[in-house]
């Protein structure tokens, strides 16, 4: 039986009665927008099983169970409308044995030490304590939790912000659930925001309960709630219509784009809360560059104002056998010329659950690489997790400088990203029987450079992106992801490219919301190389793909077929 999912991690499970399947989704968006992605729909409601169909077809990474399940009829109907696990009120045989057969999750009932028993017999370890207050509380769970000290409860019936402090600080409690974030009087009202505010809350007591109680949130699986911060640089691209080569060029087009941002952008566009730290100068550029930022969500309260100018780069489109060129102009930006004072990192990260930035911050020179540090060491002190594309770039900084700068940062990174060539310009470290030119590259010589990167640096999670280049119009796109001592690839993808800038980018967003939302290694990975694939079909540098689009293509939909 699979892992029940994001409660595990956030200590929250909503358990909702749906009046109406037309307003499913919308209640299921409020509680992901407050950093909840569990959901238990009772089946009380005519509208119970559509309800879960319409939230699985709209949030397929979302983790569904099925409710007030009081027979074998309830759980196949359940299971077949998309449910991922099923709760019962209480504990019946013929249920529990039924869904144990077909290896289906099942949460039942248990309120005594018979039926706990029985459960335990049958090789359950996490059960549902109903109703809570009236067997007892806290004190029963302390209780039957001595004679059968390897369950874990989710108790439920009577919880509210008043007392889930208490239940979560119990380290026997897997979870809380109830209604008490998504009341029927909030669905009645439509009033989806005060949904969103109520989960938040939930999820902002489960994170500040007592030591023994905190869910634990291992380097790999975040924490669905928490902001992910990001800083980097925020400049200008400025580019011909089209294929225009430079010199053919009347007027150029305008966008705002850099590394951490275009991660940052991605993220707020598949839910995701984020917040990204930069520096520009105080002028009316710098408020179009930050207006792109608000417009898909991004948080800006952090951006720091000082300087003389925004940097910017040159970008003329290859295709076929003509390459992509880029001209930077970003010396003596505002934030290349940042200092210390202008960031308040424990101000900047309180709260949040991850810290973003690529090999291009500090390769902007000046107090940057020690800024980076500083800010890699309180997001460690805070417990977020860290991740890094190395993202080398020649025209900014050498191999020597960027090996030196990026081996004293790598101890404090749990999610390293790179490309086919990345590792060798800055590490040193080599792929075998590997030539980047001529697109021949090997799986097995790559598999010994995330190793060796993994076992060097002691960085847990080493993502690389393998890169065929047919021509500049069209690639052969595949990832790997190297976790505990085992190589996970993807499907290869043929793409006839729109716009590669920012594929790099789109991929460390696809890893980022993968790894937040509790999915396996194998899925991790399909969902990173897919989300870079789709970016480089759109124009311009971010990844405008839903997680439902980007899971469609995973799936093995990629036929492009029009969708009407």
């Amino acid at each position: 039986m699979k892992k029940i999912g994001n409660y595990e991690e956030t200590g929250i499970l909503p358990v909702i009665n749906v009046p109406n399947a037309s307003l499913a989704v919308k209640i299921a968006e409020a509680l992901r927008l407050g950093g909840l992605n569990s959901i238990e729909v009772t089946l009380r409601s005519p509208d119970s099983l559509e309800s879960i169909k319409n939230i699985k077809s709209a949030f397929p990474d979302m983790t569904v169970g099925a409710g007030t399940v009081l027979s074998i009829s309830d759980v196949d109907s359940a299971i077949a409308a998309g449910a991922d696990f099923i709760v019962s009120p209480g504990y019946d045989e013929e249920t529990v044995d039924h869904c144990i057969k077909n290896c289906i999750t099942v949460v039942p009932g248990c309120t005594s030490a018979s039926e706990i028993q029985r459960a335990v017999k049958n090789g359950l370890r996490v059960l549902k304590f109903f109703p809570a207050e009236l067997s007892g509380g806290v004190e029963a769970i302390k209780l039957l939790s001595g004679p059968f000290p390897d369950v874990r409860f989710i108790p439920t019936g009577g919880i509210s912000f008043d007392n889930l402090g208490k239940y979560l600080a119990n380290k026997k409690v897997l979870a809380c659930g109830g209604s008490f974030m998504a009341t029927k009087d909030m669905i009645e009202r439509g009033d989806f925001e005060a949904i969103t505010a109520a989960s938040k809350r939930a999820a902002d007591i489960s994170c500040g309960a007592e030591p023994s109680a905190q869910k634990a949130q291992p380097k790999t699986a975040g924490g669905g709630a928490k902001t992910v911060v990001g800083f980097g640089d925020y400049i200008v691209r400025l580019n011909p219509q089209g294929y225009f080569k430079f010199i053919q060029a009347n007027s150029f087009e305008v966008f705002y784009t850099g590394a951490e941002a275009n991660v940052l952008t991605s993220l707020s566009y598949m839910g995701m809360d984020t917040q990204f730290v930069t520096r520009l100068p105080d002028n009316m550029i710098s408020e179009c560059a930050v207006s792109t930022l608000k417009r898909f969500s991004v948080g800006t309260e952090h951006v720091a104002y000082g300087g003389e100018r925004i940097g910017l780069f040159y970008l003329e489109k290859g295709a076929s056998q003509r390459p992509s060129k880029i001209v930077y102009d970003r010396k003596y930006s505002s934030f290349s010329s940042s200092s210390a004072g202008d960031y308040d990192w424990e101000k900047i990260m309180q709260g949040a659950g991850h810290f973003h930035f690529t090999g291009i911050t500090p390769a902007l020179g000046g107090k940057l690489p020690e800024i980076c540090l500083e800010a890699c060491k309180t997001a460690k002190r805070l417990g977020l997790l860290v991740s890094c594309d190395l993202n080398y770039r020649k025209n900014l900084w050498t191999r020597a400088e960027a090996k030196a700068v990026m081996e004293k940062l790598l101890g404090y990174v749990d999610v390293l990203i790179a490309n086919e060539e990345d590792a060798a310009d800055v590490l040193d470290i080599h792929a075998s029987n590997t030539d980047i030119i001529t697109g021949k590259l090997s799986r097995d010589g790559y598999v010994e450079v995330a190793d060796r990167i993994a076992q060097k640096y002691g960085i847990e999670t080493v993502a690389i992106t393998l890169r065929k280049s047919i021509s500049a119009s069209d690639n052969d796109w595949s990832a790997l992801l190297y976790r505990d001592g085992r190589a996970y690839f993807s499907k290869e993808y043929r793409i006839h490219i729109v716009d590669r800038v920012g594929g790099g980018d789109s991929f460390g967003a696809g890893l980022i919301y993968a790894i937040h939302n509790g999915f396996d290694e194998q899925k991790t990975i399909e969902f990173a190389a897919a989300a870079s694939c789709l970016k480089q079909t759109i124009e311009l540098d971010v990844n405008l793909s839903k997680p439902k689009d980007i899971l469609a293509l995973v799936d093995g939909d990629g036929s492009g077929r029009v969708q009407r």
